[in-house]
């Protein structure tokens, strides 16, 4: 059995009770009238969709493990994954994205204005859900609107970083450069953010706090890298998304930025070459990309980094009492690592 398998049954467990803690802040627009159509029948429809809900499963789970009832952070879980949905919205009208989860954007379904309008209507609520939650103190909120404001301004730096690069032919970049990217982009709002809000919900001391904290770091970046390398070598089933979708977009990923610095002077010529091309890119120019990471080692590199990022994750776990909660936080580490979509 795979080490994420903890995690995979406490989501299981849980998944019904925050789809329909989700469901319920859209619905009080009756079905049929314009504002169902032109709305709350989007993002409903976009969040019945699924996805993993790992981010108010984690927001549960560290509350849990410093001592607090797991209930009492889901709203504020939930208030995190109505950010995520906005923020997938908004990047697929950014990339031009064709599917997500299997189906059309949003932005193809009802056009990019009602689509851009449903994701401003998802941040909105992400607010406003932590404000009027009759299960924190006044404090408490205050202390979770200000992790929240911290990852917004992160999450939409590391987006300004990972869209800056393409549009202005960036290629001289490090791997600190991705790790700094995939922080901001990523590692805020699918690990700091979510661990850090129920870690204060649950009324954790300053070292658990941190022990969090490092732990929701490096092991969402490591899931980053993880969704890079599928998004390589995955397909459309698999991945819900478009297959190699980050190639046609010439995102620079780690395995990008490590190719680049390790590729003979032919071979990086070449890669900038297809990198250059953009949407324009052939299906097997895009293959072309893939095997020149591979011929370079890079797949593997980025794979060894996971990992490692992956170990120093559950090491930082040690600074948290022994409970259920703490395992399964573990274990969703492995999973982050195993995943295959």
């Amino acid at each position: 059995m795979s080490g994420g398998h903890l995690f995979l049954e406490y989501l299981a467990r849980v998944t019904p009770q925050i789809d329909e803690r989700l469901h319920s802040y859209l619905a009080g627009e009756r079905e049929g009238s314009p504002l169902h159509r032109y709305l709350y029948s989007i993002l409903d429809e976009f969040i019945a969709r699924g996805g993993k809900r790992a981010r108010p499963a984690m927001t549960m789970l560290a509350c849990e493990a410093v001592g607090g009832e797991a209930e009492l952070a889901l709203a504020s879980g939930c208030a995190i994954e109505f950010f995520h949905a906005a923020a997938l919205i908004h990047d697929d009208i950014m990339d031009s994205s064709l599917l997500r989860r299997g189906k059309k954007c949003a932005h193809l379904l009802h056009g990019s204005p009602l689509a851009m309008n449903a994701g401003d209507y998802a941040l909105g609520l992400v607010c406003t859900i932590v404000v009027r939650d009759p299960a924190l103190s006044d404090t408490t909120k205050l202390a979770v609107l200000d992790v929240i404001g911290e990852m917004s301004a992160r999450t939409v730096e590391g987006q300004a970083l990972d869209v800056g690069w393409v549009r202005d032919d960036v290629y001289d970049l490090t791997p600190q450069d991705y790790l700094a990217m995939a922080l901001g982009k990523t590692g805020y709002y699918s690990g700091i953010a979510p661990l850090k809000v129920g870690a204060i919900i649950g009324g954790a001391d300053d070292r658990e706090i941190r022990a969090l904290v490092d732990f929701g770091r490096d092991s969402s970046i490591a899931f980053q890298i993880q969704d890079d390398l599928l998004n390589l070598l995955g397909d459309s089933d698999t991945m819900g998304k478009d297959y190699l979708s980050d190639v046609f977009e010439s995102k620079r990923t780690l395995m990008v930025i490590h190719c680049l610095s390790v590729a003979d002077p032919a071979d990086r010529d070449r890669l900038v070459e297809l990198l250059r091309r953009g949407q324009d890119k052939s299906l097997e120019e895009a293959a072309e990309v893939v095997a020149l990471l591979e011929r370079h080692g890079s797949l593997d590199y980025a794979r060894r980094f996971a990992r490692s990022l992956i170990d120093s994750a559950v090491r930082a776990l040690d600074g948290l009492p022994a409970s259920s909660a703490r395992d399964i936080l573990a274990s969703m580490a492995d999973f982050f690592l195993e995943r295959e979509r």
